[in-house]
């Protein structure tokens, strides 16, 4: 159990093809659509709560596609997309990527959003050996499984909740050292509130720890509803104690731009808020007005404009969309991208396709990094992508200025400074 032996990667690389392997582990499936090239089955949400982000996705995939068949597509074919709408349900997500797999008859799937939905998916996959990669859950649940059950057919590519934690831990490092806003401080205190979700309360638990290596000090911790919208006396009461810090996480917009809005109005004396998530997403900086100004966010892995830009991206994306590019978007361009790169590794798609999932699994954890849309993506034994360094795929933090998101942290890729006017 656990990650494969260096005994086993070591038969692989010394046999290089790997013939022999092909008869251990079998082929992979697939066979490619009507054209024979690479096909793709890519899933996501594109009906139900969150089909506004599926709907990007599937933008920025077929985005992806065309770039990549106007650059001669992969073995002199042009790859072709299937779309499953996994309508946010674990069980609409099995059944479509095993549709994907058994009746479209593709070659790879990529695509996801939802852990639960993908932990559901990779089981579908590796009954029938067919290489997945998963663009956007987070859960490390997923990592868990394809480990203790040698799914080595599957590979996740975005950080876990853990990258939130070390990526405040950096921010918070560098904003008291190199004293911006009112920092730096001498009491270092953090009030926490946490949604009461598994996301935000796990979150909130992995910081715990992260503050601890830097010497910060929680001086409350106080869990809010999903649904809650009004946080005057819990600010009140938390203003008493004088935190240098307000940290909150929060996934519901309305509550994120309220307490963000009550933050303010609460009137709080040199304090920063550090917030995440939340105010990422526009309606909750449209709630929260000018009194998010100033508000630092964070995104475990966001779109990493320079890469974009160098790879032609952005301007294919506003030729192509009359709509601002999401984090997400910039995860499921990368996601085809990479699939693609992976697949032109093998010396054709035949070879691609009697292939065995070790010589798969192989060739993607021995490929060097490939620039994306939120970073370089290196797999390592785990079947995870490396995260947490800008050589790879950095914690991003946003400055919230005007209603808009501001890059501003880490300095390697960020496109403006800190405004400190607003402190």
């Amino acid at each position: 159990m656990g990650i494969p032996s260096p005994s086993r990667r070591g038969f692989i690389r010394a046999t290089g093809a790997g013939v022999g392997l092909a008869s251990m582990a079998g082929c992979l499936g697939g066979g490619g659509g009507a054209s024979g090239g690479l096909t793709i089955g890519f899933y996501g949400p594109f009906s139900g709560p969150t089909s506004n982000i599926g709907q990007q996705k599937r933008m920025a995939a077929e985005l992806s596609r065309d770039l990549i068949n106007e650059d001669g597509g992969v073995h002199g074919e042009d790859i072709e997309l299937v779309f499953g709408d996994s309508e946010s349900e674990p069980s609409a997500g099995r059944n479509e990527v095993n549709r994907l797999i058994s009746q479209e008859n593709v070659d790879v799937v990529g695509g996801g959003f939802h852990s639960d939905v993908a932990l559901a998916t990779i089981e579908v996959t590796s009954q029938n050996d067919t290489p997945q990669i998963l663009d956007e859950p987070v859960s490390s649940e997923i990592v868990s499984k394809i480990n203790e059950q040698e799914l080595w057919n599957v590979f996740k590519t975005t950080p876990p909740s853990e990258a939130y934690a070390v990526g405040w831990r950096k921010l918070i490092t560098q904003f008291q050292e190199n004293e911006i806003g009112y920092f730096p401080y001498q009491d270092k205190t953090v009030a926490m509130i946490g949604e009461d979700t598994s996301y935000g309360l796990s979150i909130m638990d992995l910081m715990k720890g992260e503050l601890d290596k830097i010497g910060w000090e929680i001086i409350s911790e106080d869990e809010v509803s999903l649904d809650e919208t009004d946080f005057t006396s819990l600010l009140a009461r938390i203003q008493e104690n004088d935190p240098d810090i307000v940290w909150a996480v929060q996934t519901s917009s309305s509550g994120a731009g309220n307490l963000a809005r009550q933050f303010a109005e609460t009137g709080f004396e040199q304090t920063h808020l550090f917030h995440n998530y939340g105010l990422t997403i526009s309606d909750a900086r449209e709630t929260a007005g000018d009194a998010a100004d100033g508000a630092m966010t964070l995104l475990n892995a966001g779109r990493v404009d320079p890469l974009l830009e160098e790879q032609g991206v952005l301007s294919a994306w506003d030729d192509a969309y009359d709509a601002d590019m999401t984090g997400s978007a910039a995860l499921s361009y990368q996601n085809v991208k990479v699939i693609a790169e992976y697949v032109r590794a093998f010396d054709g798609m035949d070879a691609f396709r009697s292939a065995s999932v070790d010589e798969w699994a192989e060739t993607v954890i021995s490929h060097d990094p490939i620039p994306g849309g939120t970073g370089y993506i290196d797999f390592k034994d785990n079947h995870e992508a490396a995260w947490g360094s800008t050589d790879n795929q950095p914690a991003l933090g946003y400055q919230v200025l005007g209603g808009e998101l501001n890059l501003v942290w880490p300095s390697e890729v960020a496109t403006s400074e800190i405004d400190g006017s607003v402190y």
